[in-house]
């Protein structure tokens, strides 16, 4: 199945037209009440892939592409920032919208699932766009949960980013920082008490309920957290580097 599934991937990638910049800026924002300008949101991006570092880059970042067609690079960005930031605040409303942004991308089609993260990959020299292995790792995800995966808590969020990470590694696809950081965290024993932070903003009742049974195990979590921060060598996971290097 998961072979059927990524070659039908690589089919419609070659079938995929290349944008120039402004079209593609103005293709991704086709649905925005306030689109941003192409030059603006170009330098938004030429600036972040400078300043990689910068967890305000990707704040920005991610409540851009929010509001575009592309939530792939909403939901990326916004996880890194929340790795990055030390702004307590604004990592809970930052995490809360990646977790609406995935809620939002699943729906019921037919006895199935659909998602809807992506519409307008881009890629170059004929290979599969990242956001379409994206998409179709996390929608692969989903399957074998045990509950309506369309009904989303954290809990079930975790299980299937979970398994899309064990998906991207089984079909060796492209390692990121970002992939790296979940795989640390997983090895370390701390992707559940992970997710919970991360999302803990987007369903307050779930998480305390979760952390008065996981006390122990989220300040397990948080002290792993305070001894090994996210540290950028690369940009490896940011759209234009993606595009550039490949």
């Amino acid at each position: 199945m998961a072979k059927t599934v990524f070659a039908i991937i690589a089919f419609v990638a070659l079938c995929i037209p290349s944008f120039g910049q402004d079209s593609y800026y103005k293709a991704i924002q086709k649905k925005s009440s306030s689109p941003v300008q192409p030059r603006q949101f170009r330098k938004m991006e030429e600036n972040a892939l400078k300043d990689y570092s910068s967890p305000e880059s990707y704040d920005l970042l991610a409540t851009s592409f929010g509001n575009t067609t592309e939530k792939v690079w909403a939901v990326i960005y916004g996880e890194v920032y929340c790795n990055l930031s030390s702004d307590s605040d604004r990592t809970s409303q930052i995490g809360s919208l990646v977790y609406h942004w995935y809620d939002a991308s699943l729906s019921k089609k037919g006895n199935g699932l659909s998602i809807d993260l992506t519409e307008n990959a881009q890629s170059s020299q004929m290979q599969v766009p990242f956001e379409s292995q994206f998409e179709m790792a996390f929608l692969m995800g989903t399957m074998g949960l045990k509950s309506d995966a369309t009904s989303l808590s954290i809990q079930r969020l975790t299980e299937i980013r979970k398994n899309q990470l064990s998906l991207w590694n089984q079909k060796k696809l492209p390692q990121t920082e970002l992939v790296r950081r979940q795989e640390a965290i997983l090895a370390a024993g701390h992707f559940e008490a992970y997710n919970y932070w991360l999302f803990k903003g987007a369903r307050a009742e779930e998480f305390n309920e979760w952390s008065k049974e996981h006390q122990i195990q989220f300040q397990a979590w948080l002290d792993w957290q305070g001894k090994n921060k996210f540290n950028i060598q690369v940009p490896d996971f940011q759209r234009l580097y993606l595009i550039r290097a490949r």
